[in-house]
């Protein structure tokens, strides 16, 4: 199963939605690096992206798109042992959204370097993952991941100053705790199917998001975006946490 795409023809903002997957067993992993790269744009620029019966998160008139650059070691199935796990590293495109007054997350796209959850997720995951090359580099102070995607379309690279914790000027959130708690502080993800909404709850050790200077920051997939929707996505801030155990439940249906 393939993430969502972009139509072909016309170039305009219209955007399908194909089936997924029912996870219907809980998957943990360990969580080293979390790397939330989030842009605003005018809220009714992003409307065409909000499957139905979703509706925009939207907070002082603007709509959101977050890059969440993961590595997670020991994924799988809660409870099973370490030979059965596997290591990843993701690119995964979110749209803040909200559903029945609570705020959650519609994936766009994610591109993932582990193979099993590229062959699983076609059939059990609402996150529609894809085959690609991810890569993290730790340097001194800094975090680097970069995407090479199967499609050459969601090709990738992020780096971060973690040393530099300062609020970005720009960003319309006063706090890394409020840009956490509006931005990173869902409980649940969810997907529309035929106008039905599954959603899947996530659970994790306590976090403290903290804000990073970002110094490099190229997404493929976004720069295609703005074109499609005829806008300019401006970056809002960078939030970086990690080393917690996180535990993505089973999914329903609602």
């Amino acid at each position: 199963m393939t993430a969502p795409v972009l139509l072909e023809a016309p170039l305009a903002p219209t955007f399908a939605w194909p089936a997924s997957g029912t996870q219907f067993l809980p998957v943990s992993g360990h969580v080293t690096d979390r790397l939330f790269v989030t842009y605003r744009a005018p809220a009714r620029a992003l409307v065409p992206l909000v499957p139905d019966p979703f509706t925009l998160d939207v907070h002082r008139g603007f709509g959101f798109l977050s890059v969440c650059a993961v590595e997670i070691l020991g994924m799988g199935i809660a409870g099973t042992p370490r030979f059965l796990r596997f290591d990843n590293r993701e690119f995964l495109y979110r749209l803040a959204v909200r559903f029945r007054g609570e705020s959650t997350f519609v994936t766009l796209r994610s591109d993932v370097s582990s193979r099993t959850l590229a062959l699983l997720g076609r059939y059990f995951s609402h996150y529609r993952p894809r085959r690609a090359g991810v890569r993290l580099l730790r340097g001194a102070g800094s975090l680097r991941m970069e995407c090479a995607s199967g499609d050459g379309r969601a090709d990738a690279v992020l780096e971060v100053d973690t040393r530099e914790r300062e609020r970005p000027a720009a960003s319309v959130f006063e706090s890394a705790a409020e840009a956490s708690r509006c931005l990173l502080g869902m409980r649940f993800s969810a997907d529309a199917v035929r106008g039905r909404v599954r959603v899947q709850l996530i659970e994790h050790d306590p976090w403290y998001p903290e804000f990073a200077a970002t110094r490099v920051a190229r997404f493929g997939f976004l720069d295609e975006l703005e074109q499609r929707l005829g806008t300019r996505f401006e970056h809002d801030a960078t939030l970086v946490t990690g080393n917690l155990d996180q535990r993505w439940r089973a999914a329903r249906w609602l």
